[in-house]
């Protein structure tokens, strides 16, 4: 018997990069077995693409972060400090 899940159930938080990663390298090691079904693999797959594009969100979002970051550090008064 299979268990349903409530509607009221809270949303799952979404992984982190380094959890994305981890489970991409599940995936990967899955999919090179040779005991899957074409469904299975393909069940994979999708969820692998969706892991892909979540990690691509990230770094996106850390590199505007990081840009953002550095045009304050450029803006910094820097009159008078030795620029060695």
């Amino acid at each position: 018997m299979k268990q349903q899940i409530s509607d009221t159930a809270a949303p799952a938080e979404p992984l982190r990069l380094g959890q994305l990663l981890a489970r991409l390298d599940e995936i990967r090691r899955d999919l090179d077995r040779e005991d899957l079904d074409l469904e299975e693999q393909l069940e994979l797959y999708r969820e692998g693409c969706g892991h892909v594009l979540r990690a691509k969100q990230i770094l996106n979002q850390v590199r505007a972060e990081v840009d953002l970051l550095m045009s304050d550090v450029d803006a910094v008064e820097t009159r008078g400090l030795d620029p060695a």
